[in-house]
């Protein structure tokens, strides 16, 4: 099971989402205990003034009083009046100094002898159970002109509950939309904050793969400067390596190709004076030598034209006319000898690109067109303008052809279609795909003219574009009838 990888932003979130949720937590948490006690206090007091109202009617007005004197301060009617209450139920009961009843709700005499009397004056409040429901009590004692009163009030919940409710969300909603208000603003500068990065992984990413100079240090953030300079630091290195391997590869092909042409040139002439019986040895040995000088040619060309030893090619404007002149002294001969007929059609177009390779990359469609076709045949090499202005050149051949199915597989290096298992080694596609890449040009087959045969087009850039570096092999576009 593949997990997602963790990245630069989700981290900084966490570090700072996570202590700001844990605040505004706290905050909510703070604000609704502040808000419930306050309302608690409240409604504490309420039945506080309550209590001291009963306690006041219930004090003698003067000393002597008898017990029926102080029931008559205390109309019925008005202590039902303060027992009156749309949400609660609330229960008033006033004792004497010895505990006995003087009005009120007898069902709270059993709190009153289980609890310890108040001190004077000092209201005390709990939560005792009453008739299978949890109340508040408030038990106050009150002394006046010699008499002492305990009032005690009982009063439900409901109230307090639906207080504590309403506090609770108008609690909860403004924290929620201050956390979605952090998490916004949280998440836009992180945004802000790594676009820096972003940009930078864009500028390396759009690069062409032959551009190897420094990236600029001007007008980035100070943090990822190293990590800017790392970089640089391994482009020079690779600038470095990749002239040391231009270097080595350039020598190589100066180095094999003296030793294969001597060679060449000695078993000619000891076949001149060899025997007759040895003639046919030596023309073998002969053919070997020239595919092997061949095929070491094109290894070394492939090698050359590759992302890592082509980072640093000369590329200037060119014109694709010259280039065929140049073709047509170079594989005139080869033609003659196998008795094809080599033809050019010359158009204007020009292009930006590097000489030697498109060099290769002309030279070895032909080599493949030559070689492919029957003696007689007629291989065409042409170069123009498509409606668009962008420059091409095709070689068409009238060989047996190439199968559909095998038109992707034949520009993958030492592959060989069926027509062409026993000649070459499978590298000329392969360069021409790699030079192809190299200067973002599109290769395609297109229909023959003759109805038989290959027919591959090189689209290449306008001389107004720089040849850049695409992500993948050059696209290989689909047959497009011509």
């Amino acid at each position: 099971m593949s997990t997602q990888p963790d990245t630069l932003s989700r981290r900084l979130a966490r570090t700072a989402l996570l202590p700001a949720l844990a605040v505004i937590t706290a905050s909510s948490l703070f604000d609704y205990y502040s808000a419930a006690a306050l309302a608690q206090q409240a409604q504490d007091r309420q039945l506080l003034r309550t209590a001291q109202a009963v306690a006041s009617r219930l004090s003698p007005d003067a000393e002597g009083e008898t017990r029926a004197d102080i029931l008559r301060h205390l109309d019925p009617e008005d202590l039902a009046l303060l027992e009156a209450d749309t949400d609660d139920q609330i229960h008033i009961l006033a004792l004497d100094d010895l505990g006995e009843a003087l009005v009120g709700d007898l069902e709270l005499l059993p709190l009153s002898r289980m609890l310890a009397p108040p001190p004077l004056e000092q209201p005390v409040y709990s939560d005792p159970v009453l008739e299978t429901s949890t109340v508040r009590l408030l038990d106050l004692r009150h002394s006046a002109r010699g008499s002492t009163q305990r009032v005690l009030i009982s009063e439900t919940l409901h109230k307090r509950r639906a207080t504590t409710h309403r506090i609770l969300l108008n609690t909860i909603w403004p924290n929620l939309l201050l956390l979605g208000v952090v998490v916004f603003l949280l998440r836009r500068g992180i945004r802000q904050t790594l676009q820096p990065l972003q940009q930078l992984s864009a500028t390396v990413d759009q690069r062409p793969v032959n551009d190897l100079a420094p990236l600029p240090l001007t007008a980035i953030p100070g943090e990822i400067t190293p990590l800017v300079g790392a970089i640089n630091g391994l482009l020079g290195r690779v600038a470095a390596a990749t002239a040391e391997q231009q270097v080595f590869l350039s020598g190589a092909a100066h180095q094999l190709r003296t030793p294969l042409a001597g060679m060449q040139t000695q078993i000619e002439l000891a076949a001149q004076e060899a025997p007759p019986r040895l003639r046919a040895r030596l023309a073998r040995v002969h053919e070997a030598m020239d595919r092997m000088a061949h095929c070491t040619q094109q290894m070394l060309a492939l090698a050359r034209a590759s992302a890592q030893a082509s980072s640093a090619q000369d590329l200037r404007p060119l014109a694709l006319p010259e280039l065929l002149e140049e073709a047509a002294s170079n594989w005139l001969d080869l033609a003659l000898k196998r008795k094809i007929e080599l033809e050019f059609e010359l158009e204007p177009a020009r292009c930006t690109g590097s000489r030697w390779m498109l060099q290769e990359l002309l030279g070895n469609l032909i080599d493949n067109a030559i070689q492919h076709s029957l003696p007689g045949a007629r291989v065409s090499v042409r170069c123009g303008l498509d409606p668009q202005t962008r420059p091409w050149l095709e070689v068409e051949d009238g060989g047996p052809g190439i199968p559909v199915a095998e038109r992707e597989r034949v520009f993958e290096p030492f592959f060989r279609s069926e027509q062409a298992r026993r000649d070459g080694a499978g590298l000329g596609l392969a360069i021409v795909s790699e030079v192809a890449k190299r200067h973002g040009a599109q290769v395609s087959f297109l229909d023959p003219g003759t109805g038989s045969g290959t027919r591959i087009r090189v689209s290449l850039p306008p001389e107004s574009q720089t040849p850049h570096q695409p992500p993948e092999r050059a696209a290989q576009s689909p047959d497009i009838p011509q």
